[in-house]
Formats: structure tokens, C-alpha cells, sequence
């Protein structure tokens, strides 16, 4: 009987030793799935990628940059477009869309940055609109070990292409892409609507004193394009070049539009061009479109392109 008890006690504790084994060796195995989950997970976030800005300068990322200041309204948009929203920490004066954009601190405008402020921020990532940084500015971030990345879309397509590059930057390229795509749906449905119409010779004014318009390296001139128009000044070697009086009158364009933010600024633009020998105006061949919809590289350029296309349109019947 004792023999019995002892084989049966024997007996248990092989069970109990066994189990235990099994059980750490499950706990281990667990924990090394785990481990390698982790991993895998870190090294995916850590892994180095580098990005070609407008400038040309390859710009490497180690991980996405959390901390994002805007140096351009246009570079504000699209950075909310392509899903940067929640990661911007200041912009400059004028960005005031979208809403949010206007609650955030800024740090100068076209002509003066606050560098205190800027450096105070901690950014990791600067968006920088390629006309407006100047040597001296570029000079500086370098002193300052800051990261910037370069952004000028200058045709239409540069749009989205800014976007999904904006998107893999922030490692959201879901909201970036549908963006993306989006726009690039709109701008052909205009394509396919104006395509193969009869071109229209057309003028466009940026400022009235002096008379300010664009060449053809402007993106208004390839909203004109767009639209079936031909820019009457698109061969002029600078990008904003001022005109005179007698070069417009001269060009005789047959539809003139410009930007106007208020009822008086439209006034006073049709009172000069009233004042000129030019049919287009004295038959009222005029459209004027808010600046914002127009003058900045963002996904908004396509409201101001379907009102000068519809004004175009017009001036062809």
C-alpha cells in the first residue's frame, strides 16, 4: 500500500513538471512572438527614406516628422489636404484655410521671418514655397540644423504629385492619395469638357498699379491652357512681368480677367480698363476671380479654373 502511495505521489509530480515545462515554454515562445512583433514594428517606423524637393535636395527622414511649421499659405492647404493638419505647429500671415489653420501662432509672412519664435516651436520639418526662400533664408536653417523641404508646383499636375509627396513624408499617404486622386478626377473632367475648343485669346491681370500679369511658367497660365485660352503675354521672359497700357492694347486680347478679393477692386479694374481702347471690356468680355482660388497652388486653384472656363466658354459664342 505504501509502495502504491509512493508510485501515485511519483506519479503527479511528473504530471505537475510537465505541465510546468509546457507552461514556461509557452510563456517563452509567447514572448518571443511578441519580441519579434516589436521588432518588426521598429524597425518599419526607424526605417531612413529620402524624398527629392522642388530644389533638387534629396531630404532624408528617419522617422515622420511630428512638428511642422508653413512658410506659404499654398503650402498650408496642401499640407491639411494631405492630412498634416494634426502635426502643424505655426504658419505665416494669410494662411486662413482651413479654418483650423487660422488658430495656429505664426512666425512672420512673405518678407520677414521671427526666427525666435520659428526656432522656439522645436519644428522638425519646415515647408518652404522655392520663390520665397531666399538664399540668406536657406543659409539660415542650415545654421540652424533645421530640416526643410522645398515645395513649387508650377502646372496643374504638380498638385497632387505635392500631396502624395507631403503624404509619404507625414506616413499618411491613405489620406494624401485620395486627395490626390480626387483632384486629378476633377481637372480631367474640366480637360475632357474644354478639350479641342476653338482657343481664345485671353488676358489675365494680377495687379492693377502697375498692370501685373503672368507668363507662361505661371500656373494661371496653365489653368488658361486648360480652359482653351491662349495667355496673350505668355511669352514674356519674366514670370509676373508689369505691362503697359499700350501692350495690352496692342495684344487686343478678346476676354480679360483678373483677381479681385472686394466689389471695389472689380470697379476699379473695369474703371481702367474702360479707359483703354479694348473691346473685350467696353463689351463686357470680363470675369474676376477671388485670389485665393487662383493664385495659390492648392486643390481650391480647380473652383477658380472652372469660373474662368465658364467665362471663356462665353466669350466663344
Amino acid at each position: 500500500m505504501r509502495a502504491t502511495r509512493i508510485l501515485s505521489v511519483w506519479h503527479w509530480l511528473n504530471v505537475l513538471r510537465s505541465e510546468r515545462r509546457s507552461s514556461i515554454s509557452a510563456w517563452f515562445g509567447s514572448f518571443a512572438f511578441f519580441c519579434l512583433l516589436f521588432f518588426c514594428a521598429t524597425s518599419q517606423a526607424t526605417t531612413p527614406f529620402t524624398v527629392t524637393d522642388a530644389s533638387g535636395t534629396q531630404v532624408v527622414f528617419v522617422t515622420p516628422p511630428q512638428r511642422i511649421i508653413s512658410l506659404a499659405p499654398n503650402l498650408t492647404e496642401l499640407a491639411y489636404a494631405a492630412g498634416m493638419g494634426s502635426h502643424m505647429v505655426a504658419v505665416t500671415a494669410y494662411s486662413d484655410y482651413p479654418q483650423q489653420a487660422k488658430q495656429l501662432p505664426q512666425v512672420g509672412d512673405a518678407f520677414r521671418l521671427d526666427w525666435e519664435r520659428l526656432v522656439a516651436l522645436k519644428p522638425d520639418l519646415v515647408l518652404a514655397w522655392g520663390s520665397g526662400l531666399s538664399s540668406r533664408d536657406r543659409a539660415t536653417f542650415e545654421k540652424l540644423k533645421l530640416k526643410v523641404l522645398v515645395l513649387e508646383p508650377r502646372r496643374l499636375d504638380d498638385i497632387p504629385k505635392a500631396m502624395r509627396l507631403l503624404g509619404r513624408v507625414v506616413g499618411n499617404e491613405t489620406v494624401a492619395d485620395a486627395a490626390a486622386h480626387a483632384f486629378v478626377q476633377q481637372l480631367d473632367t474640366l480637360h475632357r469638357q474644354y478639350a479641342g475648343r476653338t482657343q481664345v485669346r485671353a488676358y489675365f491681370q494680377i495687379a492693377a498699379a502697375p498692370l501685373l500679369t503672368v507668363n507662361d511658367a505661371h500656373i494661371i497660365s496653365d489653368v488658361m491652357r486648360l480652359c482653351g485660352a491662349q495667355n496673350v503675354f505668355a511669352g514674356v521672359p519674366l514670370l509676373t512681368p508689369a505691362i503697359s497700357n499700350e501692350a495690352l492694347v496692342k495684344e487686343n486680347p478678346q476676354v480679360m480677367l483678373a483677381v479681385a478679393a472686394t466689389h471695389e477692386q472689380e470697379e476699379e479694374t473695369k474703371r481702367i480698363w474702360r479707359g483703354l481702347p479694348l473691346i473685350a471690356a467696353r463689351q463686357g468680355r470680363v470675369a474676376f476671380i477671388p485670389p485665393d482660388l487662383i493664385s495659390r497652388s492648392t486643390p481650391r486653384i480647380l473652383l477658380g479654373a472652372k469660373r474662368i472656363c465658364e467665362q471663356i466658354e462665353s466669350a466663344r459664342h
